[in-house]
């Protein structure tokens, strides 16, 4: 059957969201096999084992395999499309006037207003999700594993600092307020508090009290780790407090998987001072079970736990135990209780190193593995998700004649696999017939733990599971020892827990403000995810408000450079400091004046757009460029004399505008006779400058240089310099600079975003040189010219937007510790950026070429890669950033107007803020998104949006449209590990 396999790049789903696509794919008539994954190692090697061949890509991709008939195939990537519809429908779609769907956890905070965060990305990019949500000074599940035990310190001594929880990393289970989060049972409301450093271990336990007909106020996770040495129980403490302070909630119970003894006693210590009752629930050897814990809090007496009896033989078996767990709390309950009966116990998390499986996780002897555990969950779904692994393992069990009880767990809830018996049920017959074939009896024991409330329906799985041949208990201490009775050991009559005085179970529903966690546990919760959809479908559930952020992974390789540069502590303040000065910036036109007189420029230099090139590595329109300033300089009398002397470099100088605070539009190329605009940011005291602009069609800056162009320059330097000087200096005169920041204000208001559109400006422009113009000392045939080149030149302003924009990014560079972009500028060959924190260095990557609309016959094999010093009006906050000022932009570069809207607002996802002088009307007259924050770039995965001319390829063609382009990734992946390099400790 034929194979179709794609790479999808920008597209990421969750692996939860995934499965379930991956399953309706592979149940589609006429296909044979099916999967969809992101292009992990893990998922790379699973769908090459499945026979496909994949093409190369990153990590980030979509991979989308299917093998089956041409009918199949296509029935099955309809499928995928409709699942992958639906999952995005879960979020803003960003339709006309809509903004799209925020990309972080701190973004989504701020649209809805959450006071508190789920996360539950993968563990590498979970740190980053966490610290948002404490800078927002907001309490955070952290569901993610295989998070650094150092990282989930700093998470905790930050929010320590910001009086905000963090729940994790690791973090499977919690309810506040009645609300489950993550895996987490239906309980009702009651006066049992719960502090949980175990997901499953917090579910047994109120699945315990639900049955004994008590009540749960709150059950607060802390993450598996946060009982261990290096966390040293920061978290517990602070939902301690929280719990001791809460008036619904009158005993506490603390469930630990085994804890670090000195930990343990410290915080002991400080529950004896809260003033409420505090039980322990912490496993290790001597120490009661959870069952026995939960009998202590319930007054010291036994009780009968729900148990249903299933069809296998009471006989004794033979052989060992195997322990198949989802749960890693229960998984540990149960080792340590077997060791007691059958001594030693090896495992995937063993309580003695020395017990360790091997990498195949196979031994004769009693064997417990832990299928929740962080290294069988890298790159997939959670067990209680997706329990294909294990399903996997208890054939292999069945088939081995060492196995003589197979005891599983099994955990419902919010956020667990919707309807897991029937599986399960069918893995249970299948072993058992396998054993029966051999001429065995395989008793299997089933921990169920579950509520009556919760939504898979506990009694009815609990039978179905009975109907298979499995004995099923509440009580997942009860089931082990029941499983190790079936060995043959004497596991009853147990010794009695020691009791603790009885009290009322009756709900406690009153409810005061309690200022612990920012009045976490007294509020009606409104909650941010970012990650697997199904926690966000199961708050939706239960009738919470939620935004799901639109998470996608950070660009490739990046992820240890972002965490360092987000953990700068002086990064907030140097942003806030950088968009103060960009925004502060003045931008007054005062002068124009020869280049060799404002910019120094000696014979044989020449100024050029974008980072630093040699002519050998120039693109067609800048040597054209080039070529033509040489001719305009007298250099040459050729364009091929000129050609070869810029080959050869003798006595030629080529430097970027930008070495000189200058600017130019797309070759950008100024020579030293050229006449140059001349504006002053006075706040700052720094000035920046900008050659004339020539009009549309073959022009210089296009790279043309033919006899017109060449005489429309020199007609510049001899006529429209001089004119427009006297008429500036004229106006400063008599009244003043003229206002370039005004006039861009004003002019985005009237339908301009001051990049490729800028006709309000150019007669604004015209309106405050007007009157001078006309009083300057020239004949009234050069007066006429100069003031009908300028009337009929659209783009005039263009000129002074650049420079005025300059001077704003200008204002915000050098400052240590600031990760917002000051320069963007391309030669045609290179993209390169500076940033604000990293002094004069640039970084670079191949300039892409741009899409738009196209002039005449011209089509995308004539285009250039992009060129052009007039990025910078996106640098400061317009251009492309403002499109939604000019929708009629979409005319001159493509797109429609909702892609105008769009493109503005998914700006501010990648800037430290808006711009308080340039604003949007149709946004409510927001501000435009400003100051490009490289770090939200790498971590988004969202480019600058630039609307830009587009130059002929081939030297001396000139303009051959408009487009719409974005820098390269590069870019910005080097300048953040640059600022990680600069990053203070």
């Amino acid at each position: 059957m034929p194979d179709h396999v794609e790479r999808r790049t920008g597209t990421y789903v969750d692996s939860v969201s995934l499965l379930q696509v991956s399953r309706a794919a592979a149940s589609t008539p006429g296909v044979e096999a099916a999967q969809v994954a992101m292009a992990t190692e893990l998922n790379l090697d699973v769908i090459r084992s499945m026979g496909f061949d994949v093409p190369d890509g990153s990590p980030n991709d979509l991979l989308v395999a299917v093998r089956g008939s041409d009918e199949g195939i296509a029935a099955a990537l309809a499928v995928v499309a409709e699942h992958l519809t639906r999952r995005r429908g879960a979020t803003p779609t960003g339709g006309l006037g809509e903004a799209p769907a925020p990309r972080t956890t701190g973004a989504a905070i701020a649209a809805l207003g959450a006071d508190l965060a789920l996360v539950s990305v993968p563990g590498a990019h979970a740190v980053v999700e966490a610290f948002d949500a404490i800078a927002a000074g907001v309490s955070v599940m952290v569901f993610s594993d295989n998070v650094p035990v150092e990282d989930e310190v700093a998470l905790k001594k930050a929010a320590a600092r910001a009086g905000v929880l963090v729940m994790g990393p690791d973090c499977g289970t919690a309810v506040v307020g009645g609300v489950a989060l993550g895996f987490a049972d239906v309980v009702r409301p009651g006066p049992a508090g719960i502090v949980a450093a175990s997901g499953t271990g917090a579910q047994q336990v109120m699945a315990l009290l639900d049955a004994a007909g008590v009540g749960v106020s709150h059950c607060l996770g802390v993450g598996g780790r946060d009982l261990s040495a290096a966390v040293g129980g920061r978290s517990t403490r602070q939902a301690l407090a929280a719990l001791a302070a809460d008036p619904a909630t009158e005993r506490i119970l603390v469930v630990s998987k085994p804890p670090a003894a000195k930990v343990l006693a410290e915080l002991e210590a400080y529950a004896a001072g809260l003033g409420k009752p505090v039980h322990w629930a912490t496993l290790g050897p001597g120490r009661p079970d959870l069952t026995a814990a939960v009998e202590d809090l319930l007054g010291g007496s036994e009780r009968v736990w729900p148990e249903w009896a299933g069809t296998s033989s009471d006989e004794l078996a033979e052989g060992s135990l195997r322990g198949l767990f989802c749960g890693g709390t229960l998984a540990d309950e149960a080792m340590i209780i077997a060791a007691e009966y059958v001594g030693d116990v090896r495992s995937n998390i063993p309580l003695r190193p020395d017990l360790a499986l091997g990498p195949d996780l196979r031994d004769p002897g009693h064997v417990v593995i832990d299928f929740g555990d962080d290294s069988m969950t890298l790159g997939r779904a959670h067990p209680m998700i997706d329990p294909s692994l294990r399903l996997e393992r208890i054939a292999v069990e069945a088939a081995d004649p060492t196995c003589g009880v197979l005891l599983l767990d099994l955990v419902l809830g919010h956020g667990a696999h919707p309807d897991p018996a029937p599986e399960l049920a069918d893995a249970i017959r299948s072993a058992r017939a396998t054993a029966a074939a051999a001429g065995r009896d395989l008793p299997v024991v089933v921990s169920l733990t579950a509520t009556e409330g919760d939504p898979q329906g506990r009694d009815r799985t609990a039978g179905i599971l009975a109907d298979a041949g499995a004995t099923v208990l509440l009580s997942n201490a009860n089931a082990t020892r029941h499983a190790i009775h079936l060995l043959g050991r004497q596991t009853w009559p147990l010794a009695t827990t020691p009791g603790a005085t009885a009290y009322d179970t009756s709900p406690t529903r009153s409810r005061e403000q309690s200022d612990e966690l920012h009045g976490l546990l007294s509020s009606e919760l409104v909650v941010a995810t970012a990650g697997a959809g199904l926690f966000a479908d199961s708050l939706r559930a239960q009738a919470v408000s939620v935004i799901e952020a639109d998470w996608q992974p950070p660009m490739p390789g990046t992820e240890r450079d972002l965490g360092v540069v987000l953990a700068d502590a002086r990064r907030a303040a140097a942003n806030a400091e950088s968009l103060a000065r960009m925004t502060t910036a003045g931008a007054d036109l005062v002068d124009v004046r020869p280049a060799r007189e404002a910019l120094g420029l000696e014979s044989g230099t020449f100024l050029h757009a974008g980072p630093p090139i040699s002519f050998d590595r120039a693109s067609g329109p800048l040597r054209g460029a080039l070529i033509g300033a040489m001719l305009l300089e007298g250099l040459a009398g050729s364009a091929e004399e000129a050609e070869a002397r810029l080959e050869k470099g003798d006595g030629i100088t080529l430097e970027p505008c930008h070495h000189r605070d200058a600017v130019g539009p797309m070759a950008g190329v100024i020579s030293p006779s050229m006449w140059v605009y001349e504006l002053r940011d006075e706040v700052h005291d720094n000035t920046s400058w900008c050659s004339l602009n020539e009009g549309l069609g073959k022009v210089l800056r296009y790279g043309a240089y033919g006899p017109e162009v060449i005489d429309r320059l020199r007609w510049m330097n001899a006529v429209l310099g001089p004119i427009l000087q006297q008429a500036v200096r004229a106006r400063v005169d008599a009244s003043g600079p003229v206002d370039i920041k005004a006039i861009i204000a004003q002019m985005l208001q009237m339908g301009d975003e001051g990049h490729n559109r800028n006709r309000a400006g150019s007669l604004m422009l015209l309106r405050e040189l007007l009157p001078t113009m006309i009083t300057a000392d020239a004949s009234s045939t050069h007066v006429a010219e100069a003031v009908r080149f300028s009337g009929a030149n659209e783009h005039f302003f263009l000129n002074l937007g650049m420079p005025a924009c300059k001077l704003s990014t200008l204002a915000a560079h050098g400052i240590p510790g600031s990760s917002v972009v000051t320069t963007m500028a391309r030669n045609g060959t290179d993209f390169g950026i500076r940033v604000s924190g990293t002094g004069d260095a640039w970084f670079t990557g191949p300039a892409n070429t741009p899409e738009g609309l196209f002039l005449g016959s011209f089509g995308p094999d004539d285009a250039n890669p992009d060129i052009g010093d007039s990025a910078i009006t996106e640098t400061a906050g317009i251009g492309g950033f403002a499109m939604a000022a000019a929708p009629a932009i979409v005319k001159f570069v493509g797109g429609d107007v909702p892609f105008a809207l769009r493109a503005t607002q998914t700006m501010y996802a990648i800037t430290v803020g808006e711009h308080s002088a340039y604003q949007v009307p149709i946004l409510e007259f927001r501000g435009t998104p400003t100051g490009i924050d490289v770090a939200a770039v790498v971590r988004t995965g969202i480019l600058p949006q630039i609307n830009t001319g587009m130059a002929g390829r081939v030297a001396g063609t000139g303009q051959v449209g408009a487009g719409l382009v974005t820098p390269p990734a590069d870019c910005f992946t080097a300048a953040l590990s640059a600022l990680a390099g600069a990053a203070a400790p």
